[in-house]
Protein backbone atom coordinates (compact mmCIF):
# COMPACT_ATOMS: atom_id res chain seq x y z
CA UNK A 1 0.00 0.00 0.00
CA UNK A 2 1.28 3.56 -0.43
CA UNK A 3 1.80 6.38 1.81
CA UNK A 4 -0.79 8.49 -0.32
CA UNK A 5 -3.60 5.51 -0.15
CA UNK A 6 -2.78 4.82 3.38
CA UNK A 7 -3.09 8.60 3.80
CA UNK A 8 -6.55 8.86 2.28
CA UNK A 9 -7.67 5.95 4.49
CA UNK A 10 -7.25 7.39 7.43
CA UNK A 11 -8.20 10.96 6.51
CA UNK A 12 -11.23 9.33 5.68
CA UNK A 13 -11.58 7.44 8.97
CA UNK A 14 -10.96 10.67 11.14
CA UNK A 15 -13.72 12.18 9.02
CA UNK A 16 -16.33 9.69 9.17
CA UNK A 17 -15.65 9.21 13.09
CA UNK A 18 -16.29 13.05 13.79
CA UNK A 19 -19.67 12.86 11.85
CA UNK A 20 -20.46 9.95 13.85
CA UNK A 21 -19.79 11.92 16.78
CA UNK A 22 -21.65 14.85 15.81
CA UNK A 23 -24.70 12.88 15.29
CA UNK A 24 -24.26 11.11 18.23
CA UNK A 25 -24.48 14.41 19.99
CA UNK A 26 -27.09 15.78 18.91
CA UNK A 27 -29.29 12.74 19.02
CA UNK A 28 -28.27 12.72 22.50
CA UNK A 29 -29.61 16.33 22.69
CA UNK A 30 -32.97 15.34 21.14
CA UNK A 31 -33.94 12.56 22.62
CA UNK A 32 -36.07 14.39 25.10
CA UNK A 33 -39.72 14.17 24.94
CA UNK A 34 -41.99 17.32 24.29
CA UNK A 35 -44.32 18.29 27.26
CA UNK A 36 -48.32 17.95 27.00
CA UNK A 37 -49.89 21.59 27.13
CA UNK A 38 -51.74 20.64 29.96
CA UNK A 39 -47.98 19.71 31.83
CA UNK A 40 -46.34 23.06 30.46
CA UNK A 41 -49.28 24.51 32.01
CA UNK A 42 -48.71 23.28 34.88
CA UNK A 43 -44.86 23.36 35.55
CA UNK A 44 -44.64 27.05 34.22
CA UNK A 45 -47.70 27.53 37.56
CA UNK A 46 -45.61 26.08 39.68
CA UNK A 47 -42.65 27.84 38.70
CA UNK A 48 -44.30 30.75 39.08
CA UNK A 49 -44.97 29.83 42.59
CA UNK A 50 -41.25 28.82 43.30
CA UNK A 51 -40.30 32.52 42.16
CA UNK A 52 -42.51 34.45 43.89
CA UNK A 53 -41.06 32.50 47.24
CA UNK A 54 -37.36 33.68 46.47
CA UNK A 55 -37.81 36.74 47.98
CA UNK A 56 -38.82 34.92 51.39
CA UNK A 57 -37.12 32.10 51.16
CA UNK A 58 -34.01 31.93 48.61
CA UNK A 59 -33.04 28.39 49.87
CA UNK A 60 -36.12 27.01 49.83
CA UNK A 61 -36.67 28.04 46.50
CA UNK A 62 -33.62 27.16 45.21
CA UNK A 63 -34.13 24.11 46.02
CA UNK A 64 -37.98 23.85 44.69
CA UNK A 65 -36.82 25.01 41.62
CA UNK A 66 -34.21 21.88 41.56
CA UNK A 67 -37.17 19.78 42.22
CA UNK A 68 -39.28 21.06 39.42
CA UNK A 69 -36.40 20.17 37.27
CA UNK A 70 -35.90 16.80 37.97
CA UNK A 71 -39.46 16.44 37.54
CA UNK A 72 -40.09 18.38 34.03
CA UNK A 73 -36.60 16.26 32.73
CA UNK A 74 -38.03 12.73 33.93
CA UNK A 75 -41.48 13.69 32.49
CA UNK A 76 -39.42 14.75 29.14
CA UNK A 77 -37.67 10.98 29.23
CA UNK A 78 -34.35 12.24 30.61
CA UNK A 79 -32.17 9.53 33.27
CA UNK A 80 -31.82 11.99 36.06
CA UNK A 81 -29.17 10.48 38.28
CA UNK A 82 -25.42 11.25 39.30
CA UNK A 83 -23.83 9.32 36.53
CA UNK A 84 -26.55 9.88 33.86
CA UNK A 85 -27.81 13.82 34.75
CA UNK A 86 -28.74 16.21 31.95
CA UNK A 87 -25.89 18.99 31.39
CA UNK A 88 -28.61 21.49 32.04
CA UNK A 89 -29.32 19.98 35.52
CA UNK A 90 -25.46 19.68 36.04
CA UNK A 91 -25.08 23.14 35.65
CA UNK A 92 -27.38 24.33 37.89
CA UNK A 93 -26.52 22.20 40.46
CA UNK A 94 -23.16 22.94 40.02
CA UNK A 95 -24.10 27.26 40.55
CA UNK A 96 -26.02 26.02 43.83
CA UNK A 97 -23.28 24.26 45.33
CA UNK A 98 -21.26 27.07 45.43
CA UNK A 99 -24.44 29.46 46.76
CA UNK A 100 -24.39 26.80 49.53
CA UNK A 101 -22.74 28.38 53.18
CA UNK A 102 -22.77 32.27 51.85
CA UNK A 103 -24.63 34.71 53.09
CA UNK A 104 -25.50 36.51 50.05
CA UNK A 105 -28.65 35.65 47.65
CA UNK A 106 -26.63 36.47 44.36
CA UNK A 107 -24.97 32.76 43.65
CA UNK A 108 -28.93 31.38 44.34
CA UNK A 109 -29.91 34.15 42.04
CA UNK A 110 -27.65 33.06 39.75
CA UNK A 111 -28.87 29.14 40.58
CA UNK A 112 -32.20 29.90 39.53
CA UNK A 113 -31.38 31.74 36.14
CA UNK A 114 -30.38 28.29 35.47
CA UNK A 115 -33.46 26.54 36.44
CA UNK A 116 -35.59 29.05 34.45
CA UNK A 117 -33.49 27.92 31.46
CA UNK A 118 -34.77 24.71 32.11
CA UNK A 119 -38.15 25.51 32.51
CA UNK A 120 -37.91 28.25 29.35
CA UNK A 121 -36.75 24.89 27.73
CA UNK A 122 -39.43 22.33 28.51
CA UNK A 123 -42.71 24.84 28.69
CA UNK A 124 -41.73 27.88 26.28
CA UNK A 125 -40.83 31.28 27.74
CA UNK A 126 -44.30 32.41 26.47
CA UNK A 127 -46.38 29.79 28.48
CA UNK A 128 -43.38 30.96 31.74
CA UNK A 129 -44.63 34.33 30.88
CA UNK A 130 -48.13 33.99 31.00
CA UNK A 131 -48.02 32.20 34.31
CA UNK A 132 -46.33 35.32 35.11
CA UNK A 133 -48.54 37.57 34.60
CA UNK A 134 -52.27 35.39 34.90
CA UNK A 135 -52.73 35.61 31.08
CA UNK A 136 -51.17 34.33 27.27
CA UNK A 137 -50.46 37.06 25.19
CA UNK A 138 -51.91 36.95 21.29
CA UNK A 139 -49.38 38.11 18.85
Amino acid sequence: MHSTTLLIVIVVAVVALVVIGVIAAVMRRSRMRSLPEESKQRYAASWREIEARFVEDPAAAVRDADGLAVAIMQERGATVDEAHMPKDLREAREVQRKSEGKSGTEAMRRAMLEYQHIVDDAVGVANRKWAKQGRREVA
